[in-house]
């Protein structure tokens, strides 16, 4: 009895602990691999500004000892195809990995800042992407 409780447990609580995206640790924040971050705030580009609705960052590694992280930087572009008529929607890396740090925004609850290690500056305010209606 007490090994199929114990079964039972490991195969419920498994899936529920892969739920948490971020996870305190200590002034900084972990992100769980793969999540992708949408941006609060407009992204200011060299030479103007990308559309905040078409620029998510995606998370590509764990921490690493020095407590950042490595995020890709993702434009969605619409591409329009005249032979044919169809348009798609394509992803475009706009950023290659780069190091992060993650923490949460006092300002915003479920908010987090990403700051750059090389400065300190806040780069972007993101929270988990929702699914587009």
């Amino acid at each position: 009895m007490f090994v199929c409780l114990l079964v039972l447990t490991i195969v419920i609580g498994f899936p529920l602990s892969s739920l948490a995206q971020f996870v305190d640790k200590g002034e900084y924040v972990e992100v769980a691999k793969g999540t992708k971050l949408c941006p609060k705030v407009i992204v200011e580009k060299s030479k103007g500004v990308l559309d905040p609705e078409n620029v998510y960052w995606r998370v590509t590694s764990k921490v690493r000892t020095n407590g950042t992280q490595t995020v890709v930087a993702v434009v969605l572009e619409t591409e329009y195809d005249r032979k044919s008529g169809e348009t798609t929607i394509k992803e475009r890396r706009y950023d290659e990995d780069y190091a992060t740090f993650f923490k949460r925004d006092p300002e915003h609850k479920g908010m987090l800042l990403m700051i750059s290690p090389q400065d300190g500056r806040v780069e972007a305010t993101v929270e988990p992407c929702r699914a587009k209606k």
